[in-house]
């Protein structure tokens, strides 16, 4: 064993050796890793970087790198362990949410580095609430909102929804449709990570949920992180070819 960053890693690791499963604790088995958070954020510094309007850069990096990784675990969890048919649905469906955050936090980089998220010149600085009246049989009330002008325009907060209608209006991921109709689809689904039950929700996660999701959910993100903001080689392709191997098969 060797010790990098506090970390104890096995030597079979460093010398090349490369687990491909999941390795049971106890068992005398390599340890399998992930894509490397180093190589993770390197890649992903070649799109998003400093100078662009967005003020946490390296902290987007960072957590992006982070949800990578998991989903990468995730993907080795549904192919290595025997889940219950309840719990490998719902590993489905955390694939879906930790995929959807990714996309999410690469649309809204993309979109302020583009100059395409929405802005605003006014903050609302007070509201007035009015008297209650009667309007055609129905209680109403008028309230008189006060916005204040900023010296300077600002991000104004865009919704998952709009976001994703604003990149297909302008192709700014490519032109592929039929990934950003996948998009709309994985959209509808990341309103389930909310458990509350509301009258336009219909369903539980075991009837949404299905392994077809998890391909749609690779689809999208391996367009997304091969595509033409990263210019990757050939062996940065590789970080994300288990999505590809899954999707395309």
């Amino acid at each position: 064993m060797r010790k990098l960053q506090g970390i104890l890693i096995p030597v079979n690791t460093l010398l090349g050796e490369i687990m491909t499963e999941l390795t049971l604790m106890g068992k005398d088995r390599g340890t399998w890793y992930p894509v490397s958070i180093n190589r993770l954020e390197t890649y992903l510094g070649k799109y998003i970087e400093k100078g662009h309007g967005y003020v946490h850069v390296t902290q987007l990096k960072k957590d992006i790198s982070y949800n990578l990784q998991y989903l990468q675990f995730q993907d080795r969890v549904v192919q290595d362990i025997k889940l219950s048919s309840v719990l490998y649905t719902q590993s489905i469906k955390t694939i879906v949410m930790v995929g959807c955050s990714i996309i999410e936090s690469l649309l809204h980089f993309l979109l302020i580095r583009t100059e395409n998220h929405t802005t605003t010149e006014w903050v609302e600085k007070d509201i007035f609430k009015g008297n209650q009246k009667k309007l055609n049989g129905e209680s109403v009330r008028i309230d008189t909102v006060i916005y204040k002008k900023l010296d300077s325009r600002k991000n104004k907060h865009m919704t998952f929804d709009s976001m994703i209608k604003c990149a297909s209006s302008k192709k700014l991921m490519g032109k592929n449709k039929l990934m950003y109709e996948k998009l709309e689809v994985l959209r509808k689904l990341r309103n389930r990570v909310h458990l509350q039950v509301t009258d336009d929700r219909t369903g539980t996660d075991w009837t949404t949920f299905y392994p077809q999701n998890i391909d749609e959910t690779y689809m999208v993100l391996y367009s997304i992180m091969v595509s033409s903001l990263f210019f990757p080689n050939k062996e940065e392709k590789e970080y994300f070819s288990y999505m590809l191997n899954r999707y395309s098969t």
